[in-house]
């Protein structure tokens, strides 16, 4: 059994903690704030972490307090249809899942305290000391941490532990971000009845979706139904046009943002104040190599990206999951962690080139990447490979560029 130090309790931090622990290992959990919690909107839950909570034992508990979708549906502001992406036609039942970080971080972070881990709040990791056959962290105060046998940095995508660790990494800032809200809504000025009309479910007829409206790439919103009430709200904005965006107020805001869509009235009838709203900004990391002799960084330390496919949970899911798996069946944490990446290689590798080369296809300054987006993207439904290639991709399950789907 091993001594591990887990450097962040976001999804693949908590997850991969309780699994070590459970198998044994003796786990250290350290997270740099003092008060343990989700911060974030409402994030998809897509059919890869579906299956990594049902391997939990907690998919259940997440789903009822989270909105099944059934579709994502985009488009124009002028009112015509980009997209409808309807996860059944992938597999029959097939859903989405809209879910509040909350419930997510909170059903995970009851599963690590079920299992003896040691977990360290007001944590921040600074340094680090290799010894011959260990490694020790240093926090922000001067404390050590460790020995352990190796490290797992799952502290995101403006990893300390990546830094301080030398990690060769190539790092794209997006100079589009997201001003986003999660506020009371029932999600019905989203649901499609068509949806009962084509299929025949009535329960599929309930179901919401994810809602986005374009302008061609200059202008992006969207509307998430979460479940328990509460839907996100999202409006793309470039990273220069906020400070401009705050000074002239939450009413001209308000106003741009439902006279482009008026789906947004009910929601932003609940906001009264500016600072309800979150700017998010965006990037992509890409390592080479995930690891050294005594590190190995996962989750949106090793490999963050943007938003637009909705996988950064779901991919985090899967690291913490395939990484327990390996460290059973390896003699060393080095061969584990060699193990791991050759695993993730591909499926990761293709989740990020795919998001990198779609972001500016919906939020850039390039308008004719716009213009050419709404010419091809409704195509290609039509071409039955692509159709399948597309639903896979979205379900979080295409193993890699000529792979079929994942197995988790």
């Amino acid at each position: 059994m091993y001594r591990v130090g887990v450097v962040g309790s976001g999804v693949a931090g908590t997850t991969v903690a309780y699994l070590l622990a459970r198998d044994g290992h003796r786990v250290t959990l350290m997270e740099r704030t003092r008060e343990l919690g989700p911060i974030g909107a409402g994030v998809l839950l897509q059919c890869s972490g579906q299956a990594i909570l049902q391997h939990l034992g907690i998919l259940d508990r997440v789903l009822s307090h989270s909105a099944p979708l059934v579709e994502l549906y985009a488009r124009h502001a002028s009112g015509g249809t980009l997209i409808r992406t309807r996860f059944a036609d992938f597999a029959p039942g097939t859903r989405s899942y809209g879910v509040h970080r909350g419930v997510l971080f909170t059903a995970l972070f009851d599963l690590v305290k079920t299992q003896p881990v040691d977990i360290r709040a007001g944590c921040e990791i600074v340094g680090r000391e290799d010894g011959a056959t260990d490694v020790v962290l240093v926090d922000a105060h001067g404390r050590r941490h460790g020995p352990f046998d190796f490290v797992l940095a799952a502290d995101g995508s403006r990893s300390r532990i990546r830094r301080i660790s030398g990690f060769r990494t190539t790092i794209t800032e997006y100079n589009h971000g997201t001003l986003w809200v999660n506020a009371p809504g029932d999600g019905n000025a989203l649901t499609n009845p068509a949806n009962q009309q084509r299929s025949g479910d009535e329960t599929e007829g309930k179901c919401g979706r994810l809602l986005q409206i374009v302008k061609r790439n200059s202008k992006l919103f969207g509307l998430l139904p979460l479940g328990d009430g509460l839907v996100s709200l999202y409006w793309g904005l470039p990273v220069r046009d906020f400070e401009r965006v705050k000074t002239r107020g939450l009413d001209a805001l308000k106003q741009e943002i439902q006279k482009f869509a008026p789906e947004a009235v009910p929601v932003l009838d609940f906001i009264d104040d500016f600072k309800q709203f979150l700017f998010t900004t965006y990037r992509h990391i890409h390592v080479r190599r995930w690891h050294d002799d005594r590190v190995l960084l996962i989750g949106d330390a090793a490999h963050a990206m943007s938003p637009h496919l909705g996988q950064g949970i779901n991919l985090a899911l899967v690291d913490a999951w395939r990484f327990a798996a390996v460290i059973r069946e390896c003699p060393t944490p080095v061969a584990a962690f060699r193990r791991f990446q050759r695993q993730q290689r591909a499926f990761v590798r293709y989740y990020a080139t795919i998001t990198y080369l779609l972001a500016p296809f919906f939020q850039s300054d390039w308008g004719i990447l716009g213009w050419g987006r709404d010419w091809v993207l409704p195509l290609l439904p039509y071409i039955p490979f692509v159709q399948r290639q597309m639903l896979m991709t979205v379900c979080g399950l295409k193993g890699g560029f000529f792979r079929g789907s994942i197995e988790v």
